[in-house]
């Protein structure tokens, strides 16, 4: 790691999805949870579905979005999804509220999925404790599923800000959402450290517009990419050292 000194450390902003939060099973058992639930809601509505068609179509523009969403770094809420699906199938929502309220439903199982990795609230309070502004920069096609998985975990009090690509319709590394985040909290970036697994959208999104980066290897890493982050760890423990350090001036 190269040597550096900050002046003047304010801010740390972090991931959210495995950074703070894991899921307790492989996604594809929690989306086919969010699926059936979703399925189940719009039934109870009166709305008469082919489960098989359903799941299909839903899965079908669930994957195209997602396919922009990484081609254009783009986010299209989840919101929008149903809707678009409910039109494919030939619905028409009887209430303008029911593609939100179904939304809602569909992200139930996945946050109750979400359980808190065992250094996270030993970290946020540590951070908390020596003064910085904290928040929470999250890729996700619900700001509401991001709030409401910080409120269940009791995360959401750490946090001076929270922002996610469903609120601003742009995903990480776009520095449009790091930006948003840094005026929220009045931090220049060079005044800031962001923590995140990803090293796309964390690390190289954070370090081209200005941030200290701290790449989190709770899985695997990424490889074949460009940008180096400024440190890696394996645990927010770890991190929470070496923002230790930056702050004291250290060069290590």
């Amino acid at each position: 790691m190269l040597g550096f000194v900050i002046t003047l450390l304010r801010a740390v902003f972090l991931d959210l999805g495995d950074t703070l939060v894991h899921l307790d099973r492989p996604w594809e058992d929690v989306f086919h949870a969010n699926l059936q639930q979703l399925y189940t809601y719009l039934a109870k509505q009166g709305l008469t579905l082919d489960s098989e068609k359903f799941a299909k179509t839903f899965v079908t523009q669930f994957d195209d979005v997602s396919d922009q969403s990484s081609l254009h770094k783009i986010e299209i809420p989840m919101e929008e999804i149903i809707s678009s699906v409910l039109t494919k199938s030939g619905l028409q929502p009887h209430s303008i509220d029911l593609p939100t309220n179904a939304m809602i439903e569909f992200f139930r199982p996945e946050i109750e999925a979400w359980q808190v990795y065992p250094d996270t609230i030993e970290t946020l309070t540590a951070l908390e404790k020596r003064g910085y502004a904290m928040g929470v920069i999250s890729n996700a096609k619900s700001d509401y599923a991001v709030r409401a998985i910080l409120h269940r975990r009791n995360l959401d009090g750490f946090f001076k800000t929270i922002v996610s690509s469903a609120a601003l319709r742009i995903r990480k590394p776009r520095p449009e959402i790091f930006t948003r985040a840094l005026n929220s909290v009045g931090v220049k970036p060079s005044d800031a450290i962001f923590v995140g697994d990803s090293m796309e959208a964390d690390v190289a999104g954070s370090k081209n517009i200005g941030m200290r980066s701290i790449h989190l290897l709770r899985k695997p890493i990424e490889s074949n990419h460009l940008t180096n982050p400024d440190a890696s760890v394996t645990s927010l423990a770890e991190a929470v050292k070496i923002i230790m350090n930056w702050s004291e001036g250290s060069a290590n």
